[in-house]
């Protein structure tokens, strides 16, 4: 298998990277991982085992000069590592690296982690991904989804290519991290960037605070907003219960000192790695209506709230906390949602599985 991905930068698409190449690895497959080097997946790559091809001219933002010129690059790393399976992951490359391995050599599977168009998403991305998305989607042998809402989207612009739905999926390591006695303590770990909305969370917690003065926010998370976030926070009444700590390698820490988890997005694919990561600690997550977050609210381990919703968020948030007995009772369930009811290994099982199911279509 040869995983392409547009970023390595450290983020829920590449903590599902890495959670298939090591799945997949113990499994005894060869796997290649095409990614932006040095980067935080090229490193975990390169220490579970994997093959790292550079990729170095891949870019985010559209450039025909680069796009082109990384293609090429793909299309060398097709050609050398000579995989079964080009696994293509978010939306550029995904684009970029369709057609370049076609039946019966091997098969290429897009995974969608969330749809660059679609409500939520930025005007500019609205209007060029859809219509690139409808011509080249058909190129794919195979198509995943983490998020069941962006299934019907998906059959509409590909119906006659194979999807399948496999939600991301976690495996903590040792007890659960939250403490048992909640605690009036909230985490965000994301990117700080579009589609999360740190400043949002800055004004819920102003709110929260008003209520519940000793409440804690802690932020984890580096982007393009985390200058304005600096400042907002600064000039913030909440201010002395607010901190916000950048790039953080080892999250546990403030997990430990957390009994929610907080993200206000405007769209997501599926259940965030991060608010998985949280659930399996034990963290209760408070997060807006995005992706599949309605599966939270349906297993009973997590309030969702409207996008932009900053009072009814606050006082979701006021009201649990005030409310001890039914925050335990919602940490258990999120621990079994995260550890038991689906788990990595469960996740590279169904996409190894769905790798022979798409062969066995199209040979």
């Amino acid at each position: 298998m040869l995983f392409a991905i547009t970023l390595g930068e450290t983020g829920g698409a590449q903590e599902h990277i890495r959670q298939l190449t090591r799945g997949l690895l113990d499994r005894g497959h060869e796997v290649g991982v095409l990614v932006q080097d040095p980067s935080d997946l090229a490193t975990a790559a390169r220490d579970l085992g994997a093959g790292v091809l550079p990729w170095q001219r891949i870019t985010r933002n559209p450039n025909p000069r680069a796009d082109l010129a990384a293609r090429h690059e793909l299309r060398r790393a097709v050609a050398s590592f000579t995989p079964d399976v080009l696994h293509l992951h978010s939306a550029k490359a995904g684009v970029l690296g369709r057609g370049l391995l076609r039946r019966p050599e091997g098969v290429t599977i897009y995974t969608c982690h969330h749809p660059a168009y679609g409500p939520g998403r930025k005007l500019s991305h609205r209007i060029t991904a859809r219509p690139i998305e409808q011509a080249t989607l058909r190129w794919v042998d195979g198509i995943i989804t983490v998020g069941a809402r962006d299934m019907p989207m998906l059959r509409k612009l590909a119906p006659r290519v194979p999807i399948t739905l496999i939600r991301n999926g976690v495996d903590p390591d040792g007890p659960p991290r939250s403490p048992k006695h909640p605690v009036p303590g909230a985490l965000w770990v994301a990117r700080m960037a579009h589609p999360k909305d740190p400043l949002l969370a800055i004004t819920v917690w102003e709110r929260v605070v008003r209520e519940i003065p000793e409440a804690t926010l802690s932020l984890c998370g580096t982007g393009p907003m985390a200058r304005d976030l600096e400042h907002r926070i600064a000039a913030s009444p909440a201010r002395h219960r607010i901190s916000y700590h950048g790039y953080v390698p080892d999250i546990s820490p403030y997990q430990s000192e957390a009994s929610l988890f907080l993200l206000m997005t405007s769209i997501e694919g599926g259940i965030t790695m991060a608010t998985l990561e949280a659930l399996s600690q034990g963290l209760v997550p408070i997060v807006s209506d995005a992706g599949d977050a309605f599966l939270l609210a349906h297993a009973g381990c997590g309030i969702v709230t409207a996008r932009g919703d900053d009072r009814g968020t606050a006082a979701a948030i006021v009201a649990l906390l005030r409310d001890p007995d039914r925050l335990v009772r919602m940490r258990d369930r999120a621990l079994w949602f995260a550890r038991e009811d689906w788990t990595a290994a469960e996740m590279v099982a169904a996409t190894e599985d769905w790798y022979v199911s798409v062969r066995d279509q199209v040979s």
